[in-house]
């Protein structure tokens, strides 16, 4: 979550106010490296 606030990008689409749905990812590779992502929509 840290490197998401710290991202301008990131940061503008967590905080907008219009989105009203989430969808949330995380997956893990065979050397054991997370991965998240993150989907908003209005």
């Amino acid at each position: 979550m840290t490197g998401w606030m710290n991202s301008p990008g990131h940061r503008k689409n967590i905080l907008n106010c219009k989105a009203v749905k989430i969808g949330v990812g995380v997956a893990r590779d065979t050397k054991g490296t997370i991965y998240w992502t993150q989907e908003f929509g209005g």
